[in-house]
């Protein structure tokens, strides 16, 4: 019984003094202060709604726009974009021919760059909506047998002579793209569209698709309001399919790899 009695002391004392040890581990590295901090901070980062994105960036520190811990939506934007451009009499009409454009893909040339894009996730990093500042600009070469003269928002065509052989007609443009849009959770795939509203010689419209696959996209945008218009009347709407890379995305998934 004494035995019985001595061993079961013994065990306790034991359990006691391994305790005693074990919370002593964890005050010396804190841990009791720290486990409550790391769940705050946790929960914080889950949160984050904001994201930021285009040439402005490059400027910036990087943030941790790849840790998937994070519920983040943040679509590739084009950085640079260039792509081939074609004019119709209408949204939906009859192309190039009566606007005398030579013809071959670099004749008819849609291009820019993204200044910056601010996004906000509204479903777990999958689903957002996100707006952009936009410069870029159109560039047509008409036909060696014409030439033209321009008046802010109308263009007057006139036969090519050796006095007057302006064939180079181009339009600078701001754009604001507001979009919808959803991401795979690794940011990989992505899928927008919305309505760009641009400034060229006066304010118009534009709808606007992009598909993104990692740094890469390719968009399409079609004028819902006129480019110009010719003496005669006739309205000019541009469409245009473009390629475009995201050097921000590049540079933070390339640059550090990431988190997961």
């Amino acid at each position: 019984m004494k035995r019985v009695c001595l061993s079961l002391f013994s065990l306790i004392l034991t359990m006691r003094v391994s305790a005693q040890n074990v919370d002593s581990l964890y005050v010396g590295n804190n841990a009791t202060e720290s486990m409550p901090l790391m769940e705050e901070t946790a929960s914080i980062r889950h949160k984050e709604e904001w994201a930021l994105g285009g040439f402005i960036m490059l400027l910036a520190p990087e943030p941790d726009y790849y840790d998937k811990t994070l519920q983040l939506y943040n679509p590739p934007a084009p950085m640079i974009w260039f792509g081939p451009s074609q004019l119709n009499n209408s949204m939906m009409g009859d192309r190039d021919a009566q606007f005398h454009l030579r013809s071959g893909v670099f004749n008819k040339i849609d291009c820019g760059f993204t200044f910056l894009q601010i996004s906000r996730n509204l479903y777990r990093g999958n689903v957002g909506v996100s707006a952009s500042l936009q410069y870029g600009g159109y560039m047509f070469n008409l036909s060696r047998n014409y030439t033209f003269e321009k008046d802010g928002h109308h263009v007057e065509y006139l036969p090519a002579d050796d006095e007057n052989k302006k064939d180079l007609l181009s339009f600078s443009m701001l754009r604001v793209p507001l979009m919808i849009g959803a991401q795979t959770n690794n940011r990989l795939f992505s899928l927008q569209t919305g309505l760009g509203l641009i400034l060229t010689t006066r304010l118009g419209a534009q709808w606007l698709v992009t598909a993104g696959l990692g740094p890469i996209t390719v968009s399409y945008s079609q004028n819902l309001t006129p480019l110009f218009k010719l003496t005669d009347g006739t309205k000019a709407f541009p469409s245009s399919f473009s390629v475009g890379v995201d050097i921000w995305y590049w540079m933070c998934r390339f640059s550090h790899p990431p988190k997961h």
